[in-house]
């Protein structure tokens, strides 16, 4: 019985997880059929029936076990269907994006905790992930700076990031709550978890860029059940019921505390990370220690562990005393009772991180097995645990923890399972324990994060057990002095001895991060990584004929993704960078990048990790030259960002802008590629739209030109210099007429691929620099639901009324041209390479002219693909 449940449930977790993969969800129609039939199926499997063999013997159980696997197939299938139809049944009206709308709401995540000083840094931190999110509808035009309020340096404004269950919009009451993503400039009181209000707020549908490198926000937003994100326009304050949390009112007991490493403490009693620096975050990546110090399941191990063994010792204790053993034989119960209670007392205290519910719920499992003696193997226990969390947290299968918690689990047992580590000295079982779990999680976390720590392994064996000692003594103390006023001197003795040693320990994590070798960067595809996971469990499991070879042939495709492209093709690599632009020119080794997207509140997250990791990735670090259009913060926000980067890897690229190296009439001769320049005239001294770098790459069979964000009066100029150019054959030193029909044809502004000048703003792309042109594909770089419509309906249609192929970084997100001498690709992240039913893609709604063409919208955004 329990080999079929466990075979069940195991075709159940693996059907759902495919989920991930899938392009679009099933129609309801085989949703329904998958349901029935693997209730069918189950139900047949019960049946007492016979498959008699060629010979005439009797086989009955392994068709029955293959109608349960499939059955599980079936149901898990229709599990996931179901909830990723429920997640996208509601979709924000279409009267309601980007317009003032009053919602009431009930703050879930992201509230103010203790509203002190030391919050500032966090909130800052905020600030600046807030405006990452909002890059598409928030950024500065070409044609406007970065403003800043009135008498206040921007540095000093706090923004805070609150996700919010949603119950009313405008006068709609909704059936069901709705989560939201919303930013809050917080001018005087913060609005904490569990907070009610009523506000005036912008929202959008939950979107975000998308690149083939980088944190992937829509992924993550409909991991969370976001529907919608937007900001707080007006906060209702007389609306505003307060409801703080005990978990609250502990952190501004906490923040109160002289401790020098507040921050941490916080995150580590609290859950409340948003105090940690960037600086912080990077030393706990570089030393693979990020686990320890935010609440996970780890931690509630801990303080499960705790629980058990304090009232384990205490009836051991109190037996002694009494000397009744015998009233105590019955006490099992009560030892699990406490175990669980303090586990969820745990679980409050930290927020209800999802990490720490699912491990609670896993241990609640584990316990109900054991309370009624229920015996079972690993893997059975295991395959229900995993069953379990699925139901219960179906889209977590979106998020990094779920595969970072599920791969340690197990690599912990598989690794037991086939070493015996129970059977060695301690301490040769933890350092091995320790190794073989950080080398089999390293594919999982270059693939989602791109980094691996190489220290890792020694850190965690030293921060680990510290932890495990001070975090239950520091839980203690708090509550003694949150909750009894006397036992405060001795609760800032026990939390300054800690703090003292935590620095220490933070001080040595910080040392190590500043090694080169702490960490590897390298950015792999999944199906590389996959491939290597799967070697690594050929690698631990006994050893067949053909081990070896299997393990040799699973590595290769790691092995072939660290090969540069082949020479003999070229990319036009187009970034989905928000409203800005930032494009990598990259053939073989060789780069050249063309703009480094925006700025917002002093980073730059494009140009200082999506770009560098995208050449990583693609084999083409040599950065040979870096041109910016034009200064404006859209195009060249990013250039400190870039160039420390180049500098930290010892590239010096040449730099060139419209006031610096971009005239009329220079060509550069680039790995069998031409780049000639169109314009500005030499000598310009304007660093503006008007005066772009606009530039032309011609490989003598397919070209493309990128204009940056010229206007009409700059493309009738260019057009007009062309024209001179081909009248007057003697420019340059011409003196043939092939030489002449050479030079012109570099010169000529006609070309098979085109970046929409000035993002498809009205003021550009007139008919006859379309006509002169001539492209067959137009790109637009701009941001979804930006402010000024980009691009204008009046160019869209211009285009398409000369049968030119439309694609919008916002729809489309990153887009990559191949070319090659037989032709050229054009290929997109969301159409192509990141087709998910999760990841939709829409067409700007100002583009949508008709009703017919608004109801055909709405009905692909149910489908949740463009096609």
């Amino acid at each position: 019985m329990v080999n079929r449940i466990t075979i069940w449930c195991g075709s159940f977790c693996v059907s759902a997880t495919t989920a991930v993969l899938w392009p679009e969800l099933p129609s309801l129609n085989l949703v329904m059929t998958l349901a029935i039939g693997g209730g069918v199926l189950l139900f047949l499997s019960k049946c007492n029936f016979h498959f008699h063999t060629i010979s005439g013997e009797k086989q009955t159980s392994w068709i029955k076990f293959v109608l349960i696997a499939v059955s599980g197939a079936f149901i898990g299938a229709t599990w996931l269907a179901s909830l990723g139809y429920w997640h996208l049944s509601w979709q924000l009206p279409q009267s309601k994006i980007q317009q003032d709308v009053t919602i009431n709401a009930v703050v879930d995540h992201g509230g103010c905790l203790s509203g002190q000083k030391n919050a500032e840094p966090s909130l800052k931190n905020r600030e600046n992930a807030l405006n990452r999110e909002n890059t598409e509808s928030t950024a500065n035009s070409s044609k406007s700076k970065p403003t800043q309020s009135a008498g206040h340096d921007e540095s000093e404004q706090r923004f805070m990031a609150h996700t919010v269950k949603v119950n009313a919009l405008d006068d709609l009451a909704l059936r069901f709550t709705r989560k939201m993503t919303l930013s809050h400039r917080v001018t005087g009181a913060c609005l904490h978890n569990g907070d009610e209000f009523t506000a005036t707020v912008k929202l959008k549908p939950a979107y975000g860029t998308l690149n083939p490198v980088g944190f992937n926000r829509q992924q993550y937003l409909a991991s969370q059940q976001i529907v919608a994100t937007g900001y707080i326009k007006q906060l209702h304050h007389e609306s505003v019921l307060h409801n703080h949390s005990t978990r609250h009112n502990m952190s501004v007991f906490l923040s109160t505390l002289p401790l020098n490493q507040m921050r941490w403490f916080q995150a580590l009693l609290i859950g409340e990370r948003s105090l940690l620096t960037k600086e912080d975050w990077h030393t706990i990546g570089q030393t693979g220690t990020a686990h320890i110090f935010s609440i996970s399941g780890m931690h509630l191990s801990i303080i499960a562990m705790t629980a058990f063994y304090g009232c384990s010792a205490f009836i051991f204790v109190a037996s002694s005393i009494v000397k009744g053993k015998s009233a105590f034989i019955n006490l099992r119960g009560y030892v699990l009772i406490t175990l669980v209670s303090s586990a969820a007392l745990y679980v409050m205290l930290s927020g209800m991180a999802l990490p720490v519910v699912r491990a609670f719920v896993l241990l609640v499992v584990g316990i109900g097995f054991a309370a009624f003696n229920n015996v079972l193997r690993p893997l059975h226990m295991g395959v229900f645990m995993l069953f379990t969390c699925i139901v219960l947290f179906p889209l977590s299968l979106l998020q990094a923890s779920f595969y970072l918690s599920i791969g340690a689990v197990i690599s912990i047992w598989l690794l037991n399972w086939r070493f015996r580590f129970q059977a060695m000295p301690w301490y040769k079982a933890l350092f091995y324990m320790q190794l073989g779990v950080s080398v089999v999680m390293a594919p999982i976390t270059l693939l989602w994060f791109g980094t691996a720590s190489t220290i890792g392994i020694i850190a965690n064996l030293f921060v680990l057990p510290v932890i495990t000692l001070i975090l239950p003594v520091a839980l203690l103390a708090l509550m003694a002095g949150f909750y009894f006023s006397p036992s405060l001197d001795f609760t800032v003795w026990v939390l300054l001895k800690i703090d003292t040693v935590l620095g220490w320990l933070l001080s040595c994590l910080s040392e190590a991060a500043s090694w080169g070798i702490s960490a590897i960067h390298f950015y792999p595809s999944t199906g590389s990584m996959l491939c290597l996971l799967i070697a690594m469990l050929f690698v631990v499991l006994p050893r067949w004929r053909y081990k070896w070879p299997c393990v040799l042939l699973l590595i290769l495709p790691v092995t072939f993704s660290l090969i540069p492209s082949s020479p003999a093709r070229w990319f036009v690599n187009v970034f989905d960078a928000g409203q800005g632009t930032a494009i990598a020119l990259t053939k073989g080794v060789h780069a050249i990048i063309v703009d480094t997207g925006p700025m917002y509140n002093g980073e730059a997250p494009l140009a200082s990790k999506v770009i560098p990791a995208f050449l990583k990735r693609n084999n083409s670090e040599q950065v040979d030259m870096v041109i910016h259009s034009h200064g404006d913060t859209d195009h060249a926000g990013g250039k400190a960002a870039f160039k420390a980067w180049l500098d930290n890897e010892g590239i010096q690229p040449s730099w060139i802008s419209p006031i610096d190296g971009c005239e009329r009439g220079r060509v550069i001769n680039w790995q069998g590629l031409t780049l000639t320049f169109l314009w500005p005239e030499k000598g310009n001294l304007e660093d503006s739209n008007a005066m772009s770098c606009v530039i032309k790459i011609d490989d003598g069979h397919h070209s493309i030109l990128l204009p940056g964000d010229i206007e009409r009066s700059s493309e009738y100029a260019i057009l007009h210099a062309e024209q001179k150019q081909m009248t007057n054959g003697d420019n340059a030193g011409i003196s043939s007429a092939q030489d002449n029909k050479s030079h012109f044809e570099k010169m000529a502004v006609d070309a098979d691929v085109l970046i929409a000048p000035h993002h498809g703003s009205k003021t550009s792309s007139t008919d006859i620099w379309i006509k002169r042109v001539s492209p067959d594909v137009v790109v637009y770089t701009q941001g979804y639901e930006n402010r000024w419509k980009f691009p204008s309906h009046s160019v869209f249609s211009r285009y398409q009324h000369y049968g030119v192929r439309q694609f919008t970084t916002s729809e489309f997100g990153f887009i990559r041209l191949e070319f090659a001498e037989g032709g050229y690709i054009v290929s997109s992240e969301r159409k192509d390479a990141q087709n998910r039913w999760y990841l939709p893609r829409y067409t700007p709604r100002h583009l949508i002219s008709s009703e017919s063409e608004v109801k055909k919208t709405d009905i692909f955004q149910a489908k949740h693909r463009v096609d």
